[in-house]
């Protein structure tokens, strides 16, 4: 999924340009139906130019999915550190506020890893969690070694059998969530904090249940 090194030559601004334009087209007609040439014209590129940064269009494809993902993380990620004094299930809470609040701002990103997320691209979905999942793991198992470290996770269960509970849990979740959305002919991104926030309590009261000391989060 690594690009030529003739695209990493190229200007900040021109890759951004370029993976843009391959999500919105990707978004739109799916990976089979989506064009090389398209993408070209619309990041304002050759299409002979595309083919010196990739070999092919599922290399651009799987490149688009790890920009995305590195780009929320770098983006978001200052919300994703455990400060010494919070109980990790206050970040959860306070990190799905502000996010769903800014993710706006990069609609066609959230609505591809979205449709990754709910197997659009069929044959490539293996490939693509494989990668979204090393990363979810590695910010997840650092979430939790500071959460033993403060005292708002429970220190008797193994790291990794940890890890294992709440990615399924918070996985599954955002599928029932961006389902949810698709039944009513919107995407994630259209629905209000407001609309979810319930459920979205309710689920952080469950990891807590299992992962965390027997005290309310929520009154």
């Amino acid at each position: 999924m690594v690009p030529k090194k003739t695209f990493f030559n190229l200007e900040e601004k021109k890759q951004d340009k370029i993976i843009r334009s391959a999500i919105s087209e990707f978004t739109k007609y799916g990976f089979e139906r989506a064009k090389m040439d398209t993408i070209a014209k619309n990041a304002n590129v050759s299409k002979g130019s595309m083919y010196q940064y990739f070999d092919n269009k599922e290399e651009l494809f799987l490149f688009s999915v790890k920009w995305s993902i590195d780009l929320f993380y770098k983006r978001y990620g200052r919300y994703l550190n455990l400060k010494k004094d919070m109980n990790i299930f206050d970040l959860f809470y306070k990190d799905a506020k502000i996010i769903w609040s800014q993710m706006m701002e990069e609609r066609d990103m959230v609505i591809f890893i979205q449709d990754v997320l709910l197997g659009k691209y069929k044959n490539l979905t293996d490939k693509s969690m494989s990668y979204i999942m090393d990363m979810v793991n590695k910010n997840t198992l650092n979430m939790i070694q500071n959460g033993k470290r403060n005292g708002s996770i429970r220190k008797d269960i193994d790291d990794n059998l940890l890890l294992i509970f709440i990615t399924g849990v918070s996985l599954k979740f955002k599928e029932h969530m961006m389902n949810s959305a698709r039944t009513q002919g919107k995407d994630i991104v259209d629905e209000g904090f407001e609309e979810n926030e319930r459920e979205i309590k309710s689920m952080i009261e469950l990891l807590k249940n299992g992962m965390g000391e027997n005290r309310c989060l929520f009154r």
